[in-house]
């Protein structure tokens, strides 16, 4: 596993999904064959590929998260849709009612302005500022490149790749991503706690406690996080070789940071926008199923769509197909509804978001001359390092992408 200098100055593993960073990077710039940088050595001749870049074509990373992505999803999928009733499902389709399906993907559209202001007000309580403007553009740029990259390309790391390329630091950018993922966690664990007592009086008790149970290990975990942060590096009682070295060092800073941000204000402003983004997804749920004929009810959404939001989520399958549709069709079939039907619910969902992300498009591309870096002068450090260091607009330190270490 290759290695880069963290946002808090200490050498940390790189995650594999930093190896796809350059494709963000070559999808910003233009033209995307990109010309030679300062610390990259000479211009490249015609049809060579830039010193120091993935050469066009090669994978910036390994392949095997992404086939290991693909497998999952299309054996999902391949399983629900080897026992699902098509002719049944396109004639509920047909049937659907035209103005509850709309009302569903016009709910589903209030997820957007929810999460850009859900980044906006994490970038704020991390030390960055982003208009609400801005905040949706980076959004929706970075919504619709996470639907056409590949898997190990995930929207939050191009949002975040994006707001640093707007010129601020890295370090508080990377943390803000943390922030934003803890938040959402948080938000649709709370509204599953909600739908919960629902949840077990229709469901096997064993599905309840495993509810009730994540709960309290997210809440002990959280707890266990903030009292840690109160504890001296120093004193604490694990070996001195990994309470000293440089990623030991690098996680209990960030621990602090993260102890920080509990008191700020922006930061649970935040939690309030994941749950109106976990709302606007349940309310577009219902809406969808009613549309085809199944009478759910906000009682039953509570109680189900917050584990498919959970399990889309997971970092197992590309953009959470597959996953999303087997955990809706068990959930609902908890609950008694036919199975074929929220199979095509789940759909509906997917390919709601898949359209919403569409408009994401044109932001990419006015975001692209936005975010270009501009050439500047090589440093002494970046000579006797010989490890090419880009600087955002600002000066800001720029995200990891020497995968050379």
């Amino acid at each position: 596993m290759s290695r880069y200098n963290g946002p808090f100055g200490a050498a940390v593993p790189r995650h594999p999904d930093f190896h796809a960073g350059m494709m963000a990077q070559a999808l910003l710039d233009t033209p995307f064959a990109q010309s030679a940088k300062p610390g990259y050595g000479p211009a490249p001749g015609p049809g060579q590929p830039s010193p120091g870049l993935p050469s066009p074509g090669k994978p910036a990373g390994r392949r095997w998260p992404v086939l290991v992505k693909l497998a999952v999803t299309v054996a999902v999928l391949g399983a629900l849709a080897a026992g699902a009733d098509w002719t049944g499902i396109a004639a509920r389709l047909s049937a659907a009612d035209p103005l509850l399906f709309a009302a569903g993907f016009a709910v589903k559209a209030m997820t957007l302005p929810f999460a850009s202001q859900r980044w906006r007000s994490v970038g704020r309580a991390a030390g960055f500022s982003l208009t609400r403007w801005t905040a949706f553009r980076l959004q929706m740029a970075s919504g619709f490149l996470g639907q056409i990259l590949p898997g190990s390309v995930g929207a939050d790391l191009l949002r975040g790749w994006f707001t640093w390329r707007l010129g601020h630091p890295a370090g508080p950018v990377m943390l803000a991503l943390l922030v934003d993922r803890l938040m959402a966690l948080l938000g649709v664990v709370l509204i599953g706690l909600v739908g919960l007592p629902h949840l077990a009086a229709v469901a096997p008790p064993a599905v309840a406690a495993t509810v009730l149970a994540g709960a309290l290990v997210l809440a002990v975990a959280m707890g266990l996080l903030l009292l840690a942060g109160r504890i001296p590096r120093d004193r604490l009682p694990i070996p001195k070789r990994l309470r000293d070295g440089a990623l030991g060092r690098t996680v209990w800073t960030a621990v602090a940071q993260l102890r920080a941000m509990g008191g700020n204000p922006a930061a649970w402003a935040a939690l309030g926008h994941s749950i109106g983004v976990h709302l606007a997804t349940i309310g577009a749920t219902i809406l969808f199923a009613r549309s085809v004929g199944l009478p759910v009810g906000w009682l039953d959404g509570l109680a189900i769509v917050p584990a498919a939001i959970v399990a889309a989520a997971l970092p197992v399958s590309l953009g959470g197909w597959g996953v999303r549709e087997g955990a809706m069709v068990a959930g609902f079939a908890l609950l008694g509804f036919n199975a074929d039907a929220a199979l095509l619910v789940s759909l509906l969902i997917g390919l709601s978001i898949a359209v919403l992300s569409l408009p994401g498009g044109v932001f990419w591309l006015l975001l692209r001359n936005e975010t270009a870096v501009p050439t500047t002068a090589q440093t002494p450090a970046q000579t006797a390092d010989q490890t090419p260091l880009q600087t955002a607009p600002g000066g800001a330190e720029a995200f990891p992408t020497d995968f050379s270490r």
